[in-house]
């Protein structure tokens, strides 16, 4: 007699289910979790009725694999578990997913009331205010969608949550509330083109025979806009210049023309959307000739987009600009004139807020003051940002101006005082004695083992249960919850990560601490997987193996398999034709791009060839980035420079970038791993004078 193949199956489930457990679940493990899932067929074969006996904590996470694997109900039931029998961040999170599981199967009245539940204990928690109007508005409760929208404006989330205004005119239209009209005027005034607007109009349209007629003298305008919200945006543009030439474009709210903005980014056109704004009326603000401005500079007309900024600055007041108007008015004049930029320098920083913002314009002015061999206007630049920072470039703008007074172009502009930044320590010769291991470093192993959970606190714990059920979503939850991750715990996740494989990942992880690192944190940072393939593809090109090292972490990550955009391949990101045409050079029998044995082999000797072909390894790196054609091209304009002062006037702000990353990751990895003085890997770069 043959079974059902659903008999067989449950009767599966039950064997696993059997076997891995004994008197109670407490001791259930991932691995055993994962295999009923896999086996299981419906909820009715997972064992719901003895979730309760789960850890607590535990439950949050199979419920999370649970979701995944599709059971929605035992999912529900194990992120109750967790709600109802732990306090804290996970017991928050528990009680976020088992609400967000009942609006997924439609179950809203169940939702609105657990909702309401999570909101009396966690009365600080936007979003659970936020799911009970949402359970009311598909439930068609709309009295208390608009009470219960008007209590969420205590909360600052309210502010960019434009559903809200999706959920209040369409609550206002179902009740026919007086003025419900003047709720649609605001939301198409209020949020941007997005599905929000395509979602209220596709409603009210199926609702009414003309809803235009409902809003005299909108009718062009809301057109427009669903227009583009649907992605038309050629007729959509059409409609907005008929509405404006209709109007005179007089009481456009700041998202209409945030929209027009957009609307030319995106479908072409900037200067002649540039002219339209800037021909509207202008408003207290000066919205349109900000956008009006943007545009030009998008469309690098400069003179325009400067002339713009003044009119701006004359309309709201110097003293009124924030970080976000003053970097556009100063980049404008980066651009547009080197000299005025510079005099002008004194205007923003005695009213930006963070120096940091403005660190990509500054870097741009310091570049094209190099490439013009301006070396008094960067010792200039240099004094004017000692004190106002930001101090990445005052230190380039620092190094620049002292090799150039060493190479008799200027006189010694007279700085002290150790350098800040990493890469201009290492030119320097500052000293990095503190990034060396010594035996009072906690290895990254024992960071990584167990017996460090007792130290955690409830983010750390949060996350290391991520990891340890590995639900995925972890780049995602250090970035959320950063500020409360420290160093050790952040390597405690690339370790285990890197275990599993992702070692791009792993590393990304360690971006979320913004202090000095340790040399464990370094060395996390700053892995050496694939190390006997690095080492032995580089011995085999003459390629130092630490340069290598930084080459592929720059370039991939460590990741084996990755693709770019423009389609290079593996460990050494390497374009298919130009691997082939290397190969062939090398009468290597290449196979597999992303075999690391063949990559990096084809990546050293592409490599050493690039260092041949440039004449030193400095612009070998930066050919690797930029190609070397370019490079050959800068070697031949700039000459007389020496080889780190090429690397400041390279115009491709990625290209210097890369140069500078590889640099300083060479460094590091002489010093981690090699135990080598930082002034013999800077010889590989750059020879001694």
């Amino acid at each position: 007699m043959r079974f059902p193949i659903v008999l067989l199956t449950c009767l599966s489930v039950f064997s696993v289910f059997v076997s891995c457990s004994t008197d109670t679940l407490s001791d259930l493990s991932v691995d055993e979790y994962e295999r009923i899932l896999a086996a299981a067929v419906s909820p009715s074969t997972l064992p719901v009725d003895r979730f309760h006996e789960l850890d607590p904590n535990a439950s949050y996470y199979l419920a999370l694999k649970t979701a995944e694997a599709g059971f929605t109900d035992a999912a529900a039931a194990l992120a109750r578990h967790c709600w109802e029998s732990t306090s804290g961040l996970i017991s928050e999170r528990a009680a976020a997913l088992a609400i967000k599981l009942q609006f997924d199967a439609g179950n809203f009245s169940e939702a609105s009331f657990l909702a309401s539940i999570a909101a009396a204990g966690f009365p600080y928690n936007y979003e659970f205010r936020r799911m009970i109007t949402e359970a009311a508005y598909w439930r068609h409760r709309d009295a208390s969608v608009l009470d219960t929208i008007d209590a969420l404006q205590s909360f600052p989330e309210s502010e960019q949550d434009y559903e809200l205004y999706l959920f209040r005119a369409v609550s206002a239209f179902r009740l026919k509330s007086a003025g419900w009209e003047d709720l649609w005027v605001q939301m198409f005034m209020s949020v941007p083109a997005s599905s929000f607007i395509c979602r209220g109009w596709d409603y009210i349209s199926a609702k009414t025979d003309d809803p235009l007629a409902f809003f005299p003298g909108y009718s062009q305008l809301f057109s427009a806009k669903y227009l583009q919200s649907a992605g038309k945006l050629s007729e959509a543009e059409a409609v907005y210049r008929e509405f404006i030439e209709n109007t005179g474009g007089t009481g456009l709210s700041p998202v209409i023309i945030e929209d027009l903005e957009n609307l030319y980014l995106k479908n072409g056109g900037r200067a002649r959307g540039a002219e339209l704004l800037e021909s509207l009326p202008d408003t207290a603000s000066g919205e349109n000739i900000f956008a009006a401005a943007r545009l030009y500079r998008r469309a690098g007309r400069y003179a325009d987009a400067e002339r713009c900024m003044d009119e701006l600055i004359g309309i709201i007041g110097p003293d009124s600009l924030h970080d976000r108007e003053l970097w556009y008015s100063f980049d404008i004049k980066v651009r547009r004139n080197l000299t005025d930029a510079l005099d002008s320098l004194d205007f923003y920083t005695s009213r930006w807020e963070d120096a940091e913002f403005f660190t990509d314009s500054l870097d741009l002015l310091c570049t094209n003051l190099a490439s013009r061999r301006r070396w008094n206007s960067i010792s200039e630049l240099a004094h004017k940002l000692e004190q106002s920072g930001p101090a990445s470039v005052y230190d380039r703008c620092r190094y620049i101006s002292e090799r150039a007074a060493v190479l008799g172009y200027i006189q010694d502009p007279g700085f002290t005082g150790p350098y800040t930044d990493l890469y201009y320590r290492i030119l320097s010769g500052d000293s990095l004695d503190e990034l060396r291991i010594d035996t009072d470093s906690v290895p990254i192993a024992a960071v990584c083992s167990s017996g460090y959970e007792d130290s955690l606190n409830e983010y750390e714990q949060f996350i290391d249960g991520m990891l340890k059920y590995d639900t995925g979503g972890i780049l995602a939850e250090t970035e959320r919850y950063r500020e409360h991750l420290s160093e050790r715990f952040l390597v405690r996740c690339a370790g285990n990560i890197a275990r599993k494989g992702n070692y791009l990942d792993s590393i990304r992880i360690m971006y979320r601490f913004e202090g000095r690192h340790s040399p464990s944190g370094l060395k996390a940072l700053y892995p050496d997987f694939y190390r006997t393939e690095i080492e032995e593809a580089a011995e085999k090109s003459g390629i130092p193996a630490e340069l290598m090292f930084a080459i592929v972490w720059k370039e991939s990550g460590f990741e084996r398999e990755i693709v770019s955009r423009s389609g290079a391949v593996g460990l050494s990101q390497l374009m298919p034709s130009t691997a082939e045409d290397v190969a062939g050079r090398m009468d290597y029998d290449l196979s597999d791009l992303t075999n690391p044995v063949d990559n990096l082999s084809i990546g050293t000797w592409y490599l050493q060839w690039l260092t041949n072909y440039v004449g030193n390894t400095a612009a070998a790196v930066i050919s690797y980035n930029g190609g070397p054609g370019r490079v050959r091209g800068w070697q031949r304009t700039f000459a007389e420079l020496p080889d780190d002062l090429l690397y400041e006037v390279v115009p491709v702000a990625e290209t210097h970038l890369y140069g500078k990353k590889v640099l300083t990751a060479s460094v590091l990895y002489g010093l981690l791993y090699y135990d080598l003085d930082p002034k013999d890997t800077l010889k590989i770069f750059f020879q001694e004078e």
